[in-house]
């Protein structure tokens, strides 16, 4: 069994889906803190202008208490408009064809009171638009505790999971503690990814953007890409 797992992100890269993809299992890692003005709440699009190519960024607006919160616990504030905003960023720098990603419609029908919620949902069915297969699960439904190493290592356990596929953003902590998957014979690998180049519009190609962007350039057409 090959287990990834990773934290429910807003509108992920190219490269998350890759990581989907490659293993049998992908678990969210909903039951950590939650960190403002980070991945879990914003990501950048290309934007549309004719005269430079730069990024956009498109986020979620939270309600954030005084105290440490964990991911699937943080609220959307929904006194913002954010969902009208999105959809006039997206016409705005991609045109009518975002309109064709017909999930993507129904998403921003229902209402939202979690952002894990939301990101999760995305990320669900953006899975299924990709053909991706992957067996997704959240740690929170999980009977696991630990920090860091030892909570991915009792997810792994816990998933009977004879291989870890990390991103290399965990690279560090991970080797730091490989001693421990060592021992319940679990190997740990890294995602080698190189990232594609697809029918982006503008002069000069931006990777490392959000999925959306690889979507709404190449509709259908995306599921070659991962």
């Amino acid at each position: 069994m090959k287990v990834s797992i990773s934290q429910p992100t807003l509108f992920p890269w190219i490269g998350y889906f890759d990581m989907i993809k490659e293993c049998d299992v992908f678990v969210f890692l909903d039951n950590v803190e939650f960190k403002k003005q980070t991945w879990h709440m914003r990501n950048r699009l290309k934007n549309g202008s004719k005269i430079e190519d730069s990024e956009i960024w498109v986020h979620i607006p939270t309600k954030l208490p005084k105290t440490r919160a964990l991911i699937k616990d943080v609220l959307i504030d929904n006194n913002q408009n954010w969902k009208q905003k999105h959809l006039d960023i997206f016409q705005s720098n991609y045109g009518k064809k975002y309109k064709k990603v017909s999930f993507l419609q129904e998403l921003y029908q229902e209402d939202w009171n979690k952002i894990a919620d939301f990101n999760i949902k995305f990320i669900a069915e953006c899975c299924k638009y990709l053909n991706i297969s992957t067996k997704l699960v959240l740690a929170s439904e999980l009977d696991v505790e630990g920090k860091k190493s030892q909570l991915v290592l009792n997810i792994c356990k816990q998933m009977k999971a004879a291989e870890l596929f990390a991103n290399n953003g965990s690279r560090d902590y991970l080797e730091e503690d490989r001693e421990i998957f060592i021992q319940e014979n679990i190997r740990v690998s890294y995602q080698m990814y190189t990232h594609p180049i697809y029918n982006q519009r503008g002069n000069a190609f931006l990777d490392h953007l959000s999925v959306l962007d690889l979507l709404f350039s190449e509709l259908e057409n995306s599921k070659k890409f991962i």
